[in-house]
This record gives C-alpha cells, structure tokens and sequence, in this order.
C-alpha cells in the first residue's frame, strides 16, 4: 500500500506524495546531476504585513485570522510532505545521488503514462486528479521532485524476476475485476457503512463522502485489477476474486484500515502471446517494482522522522492527519 499522501494512486488508501502506477526504466545513474528540490513560494512577513489576505464587502481578511484554519485544515499534510522532502535530501546526500530537472520532468510523463495511452485523454485526466487532490503549481512541482528522489533511490533496490514478468503480463492482458472499494480507518466505521449499505444507500455516494482512499472522487471506482497485481495487497485481491459480480465483500483489513468492495464486472483475456509483450511487460514489472519499494521508502523514512512542532494548530493537524503509512 501506498503512504498517505504519498502517491498519485490507483491502489488503496492513497493521497498525494507519490505518483503510483508508473515507474521508470531509467536506472539511477541517469540522476547524478544539477540538484533541483522544491522552491517555496511562501509571502515575506513585510508582504503579509502591508495586505489582507482576501477582502470581502470592502473589509479584509488578515492573513492572522486565516493562518490558524489553514493549518487545522491542511497544515499537517503540508508538514508530512515537508518532512519526506527533508528525509529525502538526507538520503540522497547519503547515497550520492541528485535529482536534475529531467529525472522530475520524467515524472510528469511517467503519470500521463500510466492514466492513459491517448495523450489528450491522459492531459485531460491528470488535470482532474490534481484538481481533486488540490496540486497546484507548487505542490506538483514537490510532488515529482519527491517521485524523482524515491525513484533514485528505489531503482537500487530492485530486480526483474520472471514471476515480476508473468504478473505485469496477467496484469495487462489476463482476467481482471473492475471494483469499487470505500477505505475507512477502523472496525466501527466499516459497521456503519455496511448499515448504510443495507439501507439502501448507493455504494458510489457513500465512497464519495466516507473513503479516504484517492479513489473517493469516482465514487471509489478502481481500474481493472489481476489476480497477480502487486499494487494490492495480496489479502484485497483475493477477496476481490471470491467475490461474486455484483456483489459486496465484507471488510477487508489493509493496511492502515479497511476495505468494502463492490464487484462491478470482470474484464476476459485478450489473449496476447506473452513473447509478442515481452518487451512492454519488462517494463511494467520493472515499474511495479519501483512503486512497491518507492511506497515502502516513503513509509519508513516517514515512520523515523519525529519534527518537533511549535504551532498547537499545526500540531493538531499533524496529529489528525491520515496516517496509512505507519
């Protein structure tokens, strides 16, 4: 699974630090270049000082009157990212690598990759999924820079099998399910879904408003998934192929929290020869394992390190903040 805010993700209990779904076949020697990390765009204490934030009927907002509900809303997403960023520097320092303006720009096509093959249709998604996730300029910028750094760091780490090839092979042309899924951090809440469930109420609305998986903003729709994806965990795939279509699982314990599935439908074999898709499928292994280790980097760097905040609203929100990575 992937960390919370980690990833642009179409697996379970994901939001934006990461790009899943895509990986590189470029090997980390091809990262050891001019240094290029996020820049912030963050107002002077003079600017912040000489005007409102915002003014409404002639009157203004101070920043002081925003920055308290600013940090209680996002402040502690905000500082996670922050805080793999300076992890990452760290461990890049310590490994002698650097991430050049290509390794982050090679980012930006490895997501309009991996949402479609039609680049205008791949543009037109990417832009609704930073609309959903709130990536503006600056935090999509951080966002492929820590993509570009985990990838440098991950492509060490791993190793093209056979089996890797097979599952990239069924993953693209065997049998796969289309589900929606609704994450929920614990027991209680999985309750109280399956009760609004039982009433009634429709699968796709109650994602929309109780998921707190990237998936929450189609109604929790997944793309299809094989038997064999390793970019869910092996316990929510078996469930998903036990499940009959159309119907819905019981709670599925994930990392982090919870999963109801609903079968939708189930995608054949194309029958592709796997010698014909050698190629593309190397590259999809290769891919998935980079994914798998970028998570597992982002979840341990994450995990050791402890800021010490000053800010009680801030302190707040870091406390609240989804934690799917721990």
């Amino acid at each position: 699974m992937c960390p919370s805010g980690a990833v642009i993700c179409t697996a379970v209990a994901c939001a934006p630090l990461l790009l899943t779904g895509c990986a590189s076949t470029q090997q980390s020697t091809e990262l050891r270049s001019v240094s290029t990390e996020p820049t912030s765009t963050a107002i002077s204490s003079a600017d912040a000082s000489a005007r409102p934030a915002a003014m409404l009927a002639g009157e203004g907002i101070a920043w002081e009157e925003l920055r308290a509900r600013l940090l209680e809303s996002a402040g502690g997403q905000a500082l996670e990212e922050l805080v793999l960023e300076a992890a990452l520097r760290s461990e890049l320092r310590a490994q002698g690598l650097v991430v050049d303006d290509a390794a982050v720009e090679r980012e930006s096509q490895i997501a309009l990759d991996a949402l479609a093959p039609d680049p205008a249709r791949a543009a037109q998604l990417l832009q609704a999924l930073r609309d959903a996730q709130s990536l503006g300029p600056v935090r999509w910028r951080a966002l492929l820079w820590r993509n570009a750094a985990l990838r440098a760091l991950a492509q060490r780490e791993v190793r093209l099998s056979e089996e890797a090839v097979r599952q990239a092979f069924d993953a693209a042309h065997g049998v796969r399910r289309v589900c929606r899924i609704i994450v929920v951090p614990d027991m209680p809440s999985a309750e109280r879904v399956q009760g609004r469930l039982a009433a009634g109420d429709p699968f796709g609305e109650i994602a929309f408003v109780e998921s707190n998986d990237a998936s929450a903003a189609r109604g929790g729709l997944l793309p299809p998934i094989s038997k064999s994806d390793p970019s869910f965990p092996a316990s929510f795939r078996e469930v998903l192929f036990a499940t009959e279509i159309g119907g819905r699982s019981h709670p599925v314990l994930l990392e982090g929290g919870y999963a109801i599935l609903e079968v939708r439908s189930e995608v054949p074999s194309d029958g592709s020869d796997p010698v014909a898709t050698r190629a593309a499928d190397e590259r999809a292994a290769r891919r998935a394992l980079e994914r798998v280790e970028m998570d597992r980097l982002a979840r341990m760097l994450l995990r050791r390190s402890k800021p010490t905040i000053f800010d009680d609203a801030l302190q707040e929100s870091w406390r609240m903040r989804p934690r799917t990575q721990e």
